[in-house]
């Protein structure tokens, strides 16, 4: 019963998520406005979560789960819970970030003690994110 509930959990995770087409639908915001200004990317602004759940052969019950904070000063931060239902163990990480709006993409730079940067493609429609095509429901604006 338990992994057909899993399955069924995972069949609708992976249904939700985007096909990766490459315009956006009606309603929706696909990259900004052209050059490197927050502006075009208003949308963007919020706070954003996506959650997969796993259920190994074994029967362990895992969960993964990641928050994006985007603010309209431009700084950002993401944190990861992985957690282990079945061990009863969960593991956190926040990293902080700064973050511009290009022409169909986002760019984030991670700050100290991390470090990278990297630009995620991005469209906005309604209350979901869909960031380097994974969707992430609004929480707040």
């Amino acid at each position: 019963m338990v992994r057909r509930w899993a399955l069924i959990v995972t069949t609708l995770t992976l249904a939700a998520c985007d096909s990766g087409r490459l315009g956006a639908p009606r309603g929706a915001t696909l990259g900004g406005l052209g050059g490197t200004s927050n502006a075009g990317a208003s949308g963007v602004v919020g706070t954003w979560r996506r959650i997969l759940y796993f259920l190994a052969d074994d029967g362990s019950a895992s969960s993964s789960e990641t928050t994006w904070r985007f603010n309209a000063d431009g700084s950002a931060n993401r944190l990861s819970v992985t957690r282990n239902f079945t061990a009863g163990l969960a593991d956190a990480q926040t990293v902080d970030a700064r973050w511009e709006a290009l022409t169909q993409s986002v760019r984030v730079t991670f700050l100290p003690p991390s470090s990278g940067t990297f630009e995620y493609t991005y469209r906005v429609n309604r209350d979901t994110l869909y960031l380097a095509s994974q969707a992430y429901g609004r929480l707040a604006p």
